[in-house]
């Protein structure tokens, strides 16, 4: 192959690799715009309201997978935190019922 018919070597980025400079397709932008009125400018959450029922069988979905073989206290303690990053409080009775039902498998 002729040097005329070769793309050329990227030299300014990390290693010899291509620098942000030489990408072809994907934008990068270094400069932030400031967003309009009514326009999303950070990545949605919540897209699905879920209601406290689904997000409690989600506690626990995940908490069986996690320490599902644990003791019904340690259990507990791990329910009692999610419950609170969620911000959902249930009762103690509840949380220790719930417990059971992931040691019980």
């Amino acid at each position: 192959m002729s040097d005329a018919t070769r793309a050329p070597e990227p030299s300014s980025g990390p290693d010899g690799g291509a620098d942000a400079a030489d990408s072809v397709g994907g934008a990068v932008h270094r400069d932030r715009k400031t967003p309009q009125p009514g326009e999303q400018s950070e990545p949605a959450m919540d897209m699905h309201p879920t209601d406290d029922e689904a997000r409690i069988r989600g506690v626990i979905v995940q908490t069986r997978a996690d320490v599902g073989d644990k003791s019904e206290e340690r259990i507990a303690d791990v329910l009692r935190q999610r419950f609170a990053e969620v911000g959902l409080d249930l009762g103690d009775d509840r949380i220790r019922a719930l417990a059971a039902e992931v040691a019980g498998g």
